[in-house]
């Protein structure tokens, strides 16, 4: 059984409280659309997460401008999500660090390259999500809502 620590603490509403200013940056590398990227760099995303009862899918649900995504990924193994940021198919895992930290993994499934590695982890109260493409690093930091 997968330890569950991070996702656990995760659970619950988060609002948006702060994010690095080169998100469009992250978006850009990640091969986001123009128009997509105007769309998520210019409007502020609250993000709930749940855990199913037998703790084997791990929930992320995205509300902005009146609309949601829900983003289902298995606990255990690789998943192919059905909407991806690039809209190029893409297959993620996530797993539990030692550190604490509940880190998503998504690659180009044509290529096998790492399109994003998104770590997140919950200190203080506050969820703290450090997204990589590439070189560029850019930090979001949520409160509960």
């Amino acid at each position: 059984m997968a330890n569950n620590n991070v996702k656990n603490e995760m659970v619950g509403k988060w609002k948006l409280e702060k994010r690095d200013n080169n998100f469009d940056e992250f978006l850009s590398c990640r091969q986001v659309g123009w128009f997509l990227r105007k769309l998520m760099t210019s409007s502020v995303a609250d993000v709930e997460y749940s855990l199913s009862q037998d703790a084997n899918t791990f929930t992320k649900v995205t509300s902005s401008m009146g609309r949601s995504t829900t983003y289902n990924m298995p606990t255990e193994g690789e998943f192919l999500p059905a909407k991806t940021l690039s809209g190029k198919e893409e297959v993620g895992r996530i797993f539990e660090t030692s550190g604490a930290n509940m880190v998503q993994e998504m690659r180009y499934n044509d290529s096998g390259e790492m399109a994003a590695v998104i770590k997140h982890k919950v200190e203080d109260g506050k969820l703290i999500v450090d997204m990589k493409c590439k070189d560029i690093n850019c930090r979001s930091v949520y409160v509960r809502n």
